[in-house]
Parts: structure tokens; sequence; C-alpha cells
């Protein structure tokens, strides 16, 4: 029996070791898995030399992850250029939406129908991270939100942000949502290149509304010296994601950070990144801003008044594949300078014979979806070879070669002068700053549709009530029939006006 238990030394020995080793094994893989099963965001962090372009330091970079309030970066910077446009201003009023109301916090808690101005909506967005104000702004620029967003993907591929789809304006949780810390960094530089009053407001540290005071979620413009934005985001499969610029002395760095586990971690982490990166950052700016070009404040095609001399030469209004990429790009846009940049004397020459916006992104309203021509994307790091490659695309022209684009058939007859009995009436409103208002919106949201005609604020009385009614003039009969089935495809409610 003695030499039988001997016998069974070793198989039990191997056993209990085999039992040891699986157990290391399951702690092992435990410890591992930890982070995805406890749901824990994944990491990604990098930063740049704002003056060189050169990457100072890249931990994931390239990895998706999820913006969350990051998103709303882009919505101001759609925002920014419309109000650049002329198509915005700071007093513009922002009407609350049953969809906004109805936002999960943060939010200001606006009710529907409640107006806010728009520069008051944009710090709330800077500061607050107001959702209910990010979708209101949506709806109040693209009609949609959905419609928006494709706005803000179009525009993303149009400035670099290759790895970035946009679902919606606010960064609240969607899968289909995502981007990376290369991709933030790209917006946060065209941001400040092309919006430099603008971003400004990034800067805001507190912001007061209706008697209520509230505090930028970005702490380190209070505690970590020379930070002038950006933005934070937060949800629980992003973590605290945080993108910020930093000038001192000559010296200027961006950085992102993603997954950080509370806004305390994130914090040290990007202070930490950003002592590091600042000291290796150059003094020397050699970085150049890439092309950017505006088109002037739009003006409705209408027949040029009787003139002494010949009226000066304007374009035709364009097709929405010619428009702007922001949403119902105005009549007869001409290429404008908005401010000065350095650009090639051949994109000088190309800008003063009249080329127009060919080859961006553009919102087709009647298909309600994007044909995203845009030029291949290149990172930050190469900013100066992007902006030649964008100028190359504006040299060319039908002229030099390039196939002349179809135009759609809603739009190959804008360039007559309108003259029918017919007329689409969008709405009647209480006073006559509101229907031209509604009208601006219903020109914005149409992609040129409505262009050609005149929008005028007919007066009526109701009972003891003064009304106005929106009314859009200039259809014949099967014009205006057309126009006002594609304005409720982009719901605008409308009717036929038929000659009185």
């Amino acid at each position: 029996m003695h030499a039988k238990r001997e016998d069974r030394r070793p198989l039990t020995r191997f056993m209990s070791l085999a039992a040891r080793l699986v157990g290391v094994i399951a702690i092992f893989s435990a410890a591992t898995m930890a982070p995805a099963q406890a749901g824990r965001p994944p990491y990604a962090a990098m930063a740049i030399d704002a003056n060189t372009g050169a990457v100072l330091h890249n931990r994931a970079g390239d990895a998706p992850r999820y913006p969350a309030s990051l998103t709303k970066m882009m919505t101001l910077y759609l925002t920014f250029e419309l109000i650049e446009r002329g198509r915005l201003s700071y007093a513009t009023k922002i009407k609350m939406t049953e969809r906004g109301a109805a936002a999960s916090p943060s939010k200001l808690g606006l009710k529907p129908g409640q107006e806010i101005r728009l520069i008051d909506a944009i710090k709330a967005l800077v500061t607050k991270s107001a959702n209910d104000v990010a979708i209101a702004l949506a709806q109040h620029i693209g009609g949609t939100e959905a419609n928006f967003a494709r706005l803000m993907t179009a525009k993303a591929r149009q400035i670099g942000m290759t790895h970035t789809t946009f679902k919606n304006a606010s960064g609240l949780p969607n899968k289909a949502q995502t981007t990376t810390a290369r991709d933030m960094l790209t917006l946060a530089l065209r941001l400040q290149d092309e919006f430099p009053k603008q971003y400004k407001l990034f800067a805001t540290k507190t912001f007061t509304y209706r008697g209520k005071r509230y505090r930028n979620h970005n702490r380190l413009l209070i505690h970590y010296r020379g930070t002038d934005g950006i933005k934070t985001g937060y949800t629980r499969a992003s973590g605290f994601n945080l993108v910020a610029s930093v000038r001192r002395g000559k010296k200027h760095v961006v950085a992102a950070v993603f997954g950080g586990r509370t806004g305390r971690i994130r914090n040290a982490r990007m202070r930490a990144l950003l002592n590091k990166s600042l000291a290796k950052a150059s003094t020397k700016v050699t970085r150049k801003p890439a092309v950017f070009v505006r088109a002037p404040s739009p003006v409705a095609a209408r027949p040029p008044a009787p003139r002494a001399k010949p009226p000066v030469q304007t374009r035709a209004a364009p097709s929405p594949r010619a428009a702007s990429a922001a949403v119902g790009s105005g009549p007869s846009i001409a290429l404008a300078k908005v401010r000065h940049v350095l650009i090639g004397p051949q994109l000088r020459q190309a800008n003063q014979a009249g080329a127009g916006d060919r080859g961006l992104p553009q919102f087709a309203p009647a298909a309600g979806r994007f044909n995203p021509q845009s030029t291949s994307a290149l990172p930050p790091s190469t900013l100066q070879a992007q902006a030649s490659a964008l100028a190359q695309r504006f040299i060319s022209s039908p002229a030099a070669g390039a196939p002349p684009q179809d135009k759609p058939p809603a739009q190959r007859e804008a360039t007559r002068t309108p003259s029918g009995p017919f007329a689409v009436q969008i709405g009647a409103y209480t006073d006559a700053a509101d229907a031209e208002q509604h009208m601006d919106a219903a020109r914005q949201r149409a992609g040129g549709l409505l262009d050609p005609y005149s929008a005028v604020a007919v007066p009526f009385r109701k009972g003891s009530s003064q009304l106005y009614r929106a009314r859009f003039r200039g259809f014949d009969s099967a014009e205006a029939s057309s126009a006002c089935q594609q304005l409720k495809r982009l719901k605008i409610d409308c009717f036929v006006v038929r000659p009185e």
C-alpha cells in the first residue's frame, strides 16, 4: 500500500502544479481584461507643436475613440463659418426645439419655443457644454440634426479629419460617432487658423445666463498658465477627454487626451503631457495655415436695377454641388478674401479670376445626402503640403480642362430672371423681422433652390392682430409645386399661393 501511494506522488504533484498554473493564468487574465470588463475607456494622447506642425507625443493618436462633447468643436466650427459668411450674427435668435429640450444633461434647461442669442448659445457650448443648445443650433442651421451631422462629417473630410464620423451635434453617445486624437488636433488648429476672433471665446472662464453663473469645465484655463482653450468631453464610453491649447512665450502646443478615468486624472495627464511637450517645442513659426476661402455675404439674385453704367457682373447661382459646404449657401457667390493668408501666386490669380468652391464636399438637399468630393487629407504635421494640394484643386476649372459638373434639374434654370405669378408661403408670423428670419433660414436649408426668388413679408390683419406672411415670389405653377415638394422633404412646411 505504501508503494502504491509513492507511485501516485508524481502525478499528484503534477496536478497540483497544473492547478496553480491555471490559477495564475486566470488571475493574470482577469487583471489584463479588467479594464474592458469594468468598462474603462481606452486611453489616447497626442501633442503637436503648433508653430511647426511637428508631432511631439503620440500614444494611440490614430486609434478610434469616442469624442463625447469634443464634438461641439465641429458644431462651433460650422457656426463660425456661417458668421464669417454673414449668414449668422451674434444677435441671431436660436429657438429651442422639442428635441433639444428633451436632451440629456448637461444643458441649460430651456423650454421649447424659448429663444437664446447666438453669442449666448456659443458660450453655453464652450462653458456648460449644453447639449440642448447644441441640438437647437444644429436644427436651426441644418433643418434637422441628422442633416447637420452630415455637414459636420463632410467638413471633417474637407479639412483633413480622415477618421472622424459625426452622427450628432452634441457628442451624446452614439457608437457610430468616432474620431481620433490626431483628427481633433487638426480641428483645433483649423479653429485657431481660420477663426482667430471667434476662437477667443474658447477662453471664456465663466458664463452668466438668466442670472445663473456657469464655470468652464476646462479647469486648465485657471490652473495651467498659458491655456487659451479649448474643450472638454465626457461619456461613460469615452471617459474624460480634453483638447487643450497652451501658449508660453513664443511656444505654442496643442494636445489631446482621451479616456481619463476621472476629470482630475485627465487633467493631471494633460499637464504632464504639456510640460513634456513645451520643453521640446520650437519658438520659430514655420507651419503655415491651410488655405481657406470664404464666400461673401449672400444677396438674393434679383433683376438688376437700371443704371447709367453697366452693372457689375456676378456669378450665377450655384447648384447644390457647386455651393459652399454650409447648408443653403447663398446665391451669386464669388470667391472672396476674408483674411490674408500665405498662398501661392497661382491661387491668388485663381481667386481674382473668380474660381468657385469646386471640389468641396457638398450637401444635396433634394437627395438628403452629401457628395464628399474632398481633397485627400493629411495629418497636422503636413498642413503646408495640404494647403498646396487644396490650392491645386482650386486652380482647376472647366476652362483648364476639368469636366463640367452636371446640375440637378431644379438648378439648371436658376440663372434666369424669375417672373412667374405664383408664390410659395412657408408661414405667417407676428412681426416682419420674424418672417424675414424664417425666410433666411429656409434659404440656408434649401441649398440654392430658393435663391433666384424674392422673399417678401406680406402684411395682413387677422382680427385685431397684425401678421406677416413669409413668401417667396416669382414661380410659375410647375416651379412652385416642385419647390414646395422639395421644401417638405426638408421638413419645411409650405403651400403654393396662386395668383390673386
